[in-house]
């Protein structure tokens, strides 16, 4: 048969673990430390550079935030117990400082015992080892016995005129009893002021104007009066309606409970006499603050160089009691992730969605129990038939996404987010890796489950023209490609690449993507490693660089980084980390010719290669590495070392079947490359045929 050829446009869908005759043409079986692009080919990927020593402990926790100001970028350390920060160069801008509420509790390590984040210059943190507890002290609301204190008010009085010529004179009667029943007082009268003043006298009580007080030590007192209870009130700690006190208590600082009636549809609320109105108000003798050694702290950044960590002055419960205006449901419980969503600052505590009230981030109680405001604090547990751990939020989509141990949650609203709005619902149920926190790049969420031995990274996303949510799968071309125990996801939505590490090795796990339109044109899953000896313990995506925290051999830790945006010309790059050669190899895949349905590389003949061309741009610095089985190895160079100079784009005699050929491209010195496209030349003979 005469010779065949192909050419592939690139290689730009990085490695796939498919059988080779099921592969797309710009799939390859390995990519070590190379950079595919849709536009500028596939290139060797920029060099480590090296920006701080002696950084951190591997096991630290890392928070990165972007001011949003010029160049200014901030590295928030934490370990067990303390903190420190360094701008975006890995200079240190504040030195370690103390904190007890940073004190891990039990066998946690720091990555694991933290949470936290940015609004504008205020970072707020979560040690999600700590219980959250109230603080015990008491507040009597300045009435320590307002259950106890009685009152009796003499609101009507009147003058009936009797005997000769209308002489004489007479009121209503007015009594009050004792916590036995007994009549304790009574009096008539026409002037309300001498009547209680009377009153009190016999009950051993005090007046102001028509009202009396007495303190009951126990038990209960009450009043009535001859014109069927409409002359006064009477009341002890509780009265019906607010309308039913003295417009002038006389007595300031006195709380009571407005229990209401069958009439009313509220909650019992409290208030407060000021000595003008009655303002709404807290029953006394509660816990009302949090303590604010177990709540989440904040670190501000009061300059370039001053970060202080301190404890936050929370709302205190200021309406209601403990039913109307509840603990919030993170109180007694550890708080496991922080976020903010419109306007509000959330926890997650087992399986509690809690937000402050729109606008004020510390205060977690209603403004009133007398209605429930659009802008008041939300509280609400997920509905789901199965025991729910929530470990992460992150706005999704103009909702909240919510990821259980096993399932993932939306709350949402048809309007503004309001209490009265509120909803959280099930969207899907997959388990995740729950020591990775998702991350959002784009439209799409991005999280990773663990397997036995391999890990499973999935796109979260809105079903087009419908309302639902899925997760595929971005790793089911190469399943066993990421192993399992992922420690640290991050991205850039700027350059659409997801990073991944397992923390005990010298390698990340790339993602390159691009969408067109509903179309993704590029699903490139590869590697980029730095010296074996090396340890990879965290990541962090910031601007145009992917921080890399490195241990090296003798125990010391370096921030390093690695630029995201390629170098207009590959030739001015010196591409070398820590004076050692980037060193990458592309292993192709096993080539054949597409026939029957499918497009599917055909299994029923043999390809006998006779060779190979590169199609790169100039300045490129490559080898062909031919292996033939176990029998020998063939390596070609387009470069003469002595002295260095390109030899420009050949034409490679790579020939035999290509079923025993692992054909690879490698570059071992500090030079670049930029593959566009390859193409090859070969006879396609029958199964039976004899081949090479």
């Amino acid at each position: 048969m005469g010779l065949i050829n192909q050419t592939i446009p690139g290689l730009y869908n990085g490695v796939s673990q498919q059988p080779d005759e099921l592969r797309l043409d710009t799939q390859v079986t390995e990519m070590i430390n190379c950079y595919p692009t849709l536009v500028q080919g596939v290139q060797k990927r920029n060099p480590v550079v090296n920006r701080a020593t002696d950084l951190v402990d591997t096991n630290a926790f890392i928070h990165v935030y972007d001011r949003g100001a010029g160049d200014e970028q901030y590295i928030i350390v934490v370990e067990d117990g303390r903190y420190k920060v360094y701008d975006e160069q890995g200079t240190q801008s504040q030195d370690w400082v103390s904190s007890t509420y940073l004190n891990i509790v039990g066998a946690v390590v720091p990555r694991d015992a933290f949470s936290a984040v940015t609004v504008g210059d205020t970072t707020f943190i979560v040690n999600k080892t700590k219980t959250v507890a109230m603080n015990p002290a008491t507040d009597n609301n300045g009435d320590p016995n307002w259950a106890q204190n009685f009152y009796y008010w003499v609101k009507r009085t009147t003058e009936i005129r009797y005997g000769e010529n209308n002489n004489s004179a007479k009121g209503y009667d007015y009594y009050i009893y004792n916590n036995t029943g007994g009549l304790a007082g009574t009096n008539q009268g026409t002037d309300g002021v001498e009547i209680a003043s009377a009153l009190a006298s016999a009950i051993g009580g005090s007046s102001t104007g028509s009202v009396v007080k007495k303190t009951v030590a126990t038990g209960t007192y009450s009043g009535s009066d001859s014109w069927g209870d409409q002359a006064s009130e009477a009341w002890q700690g509780t009265i019906s309606k607010l309308q039913d006190l003295p417009g002038d208590l006389g007595f300031p600082g006195a709380v009571f409970e407005i229990s209401g009636d069958e009439k009313t549809n509220f909650d019992n609320y409290y208030v407060k006499y000021n000595g003008n109105v009655y303002l709404e108000t807290f029953r006394p003798g509660l816990a009302n603050a949090f303590d604010a050694t177990t709540m989440p702290h904040k670190i501000e950044r009061t300059s370039s160089t001053t970060f202080p960590l301190s404890s936050i002055a929370w709302v205190d419960r200021a309406f209601g009691d403990i039913d109307s205006a509840p603990e919030p449901t993170f109180v007694g419980k550890t708080i496991d992730d922080i976020f903010f969503f419109k306007n509000r600052l959330g926890l997650l505590a087992q399986d509690n969605i809690i937000m402050s009230e729109t606008g004020e981030f510390f205060n977690f109680f209603p403004t009133t129990v007398t209605d429930v405001l659009d802008s008041d604090p939300i509280d609400v547990a997920v509905d789901s038939n199965k025991a729910v751990h929530l470990k992460y939020a992150i706005p999704f989509n103009k909702e909240l996404l919510v990821f259980g141990d096993k399932a993932q949650f939306i709350l949402s609203s048809s309007k503004a987010l309001t209490p009265k709005d509120i909803n959280v619902q099930q969207s899907t149920a997959y388990d995740i890796n729950s020591d990775v926190a998702p991350i959002t790049l784009g439209p799409n969420v991005y999280f990773a489950t663990d397997k036995s031995n391999s890990s499973i990274v999935r796109e979260y996303f809105t079903v087009p023209d419908t309302t639902s949510n899925d997760a595929a799968n971005i790793t089911a071309h190469c399943p066993f490609y990421i192993p399992n125990g992922l420690k640290k996801i991050t991205g850039s939505s700027k350059y659409d690449m997801i990073f991944a590490i397992t923390g005990d090795t010298n390698k990340i796990y790339v993602y390159n993507y691009y969408w067109q339109g509903d179309e993704k044109a590029q699903s490139a899953w590869h590697t980029w490693e730095i010296d074996s000896d090396e340890v990879i313990f965290n990541i962090e995506v910031l601007n145009d660089n992917l921080l890399v925290m490195v241990e090296y051999p003798n125990g010391d830790t370096k921030l390093e980084s690695i630029s995201l945006e390629l170098p207009e010309d590959i030739d001015t790059v010196v591409y070398e980390d820590s004076s050692s050669p980037v060193s990458s190899t592309i292993q192709l895949s096993k080539w054949g010719v597409p026939s029957g349905q499918g497009n599917v590389d055909s299994n029923r003949s043999s390809l006998i290669l006779r060779d190979l061309r590169l199609s790169m741009s100039e300045n490129s610095y490559y080898g062909i590495q031919v292996k033939r089985g176990s029998i020998s190895t063939e390596t070609w160079n387009n470069y003469v070392l002595s002295p260095l100079a390109s030899l420009g784009d050949q034409k490679y005699p790579v020939v035999g079947n290509a079923d025993n050929l692992q054909i690879s491209i490698v570059s071992t010195i500090n030079k670049g490359f930029k593959l566009n496209s390859l193409s090859w030349r070969g006879q396609l003979h029958l199964k039976g045929s004899r081949g090479i």
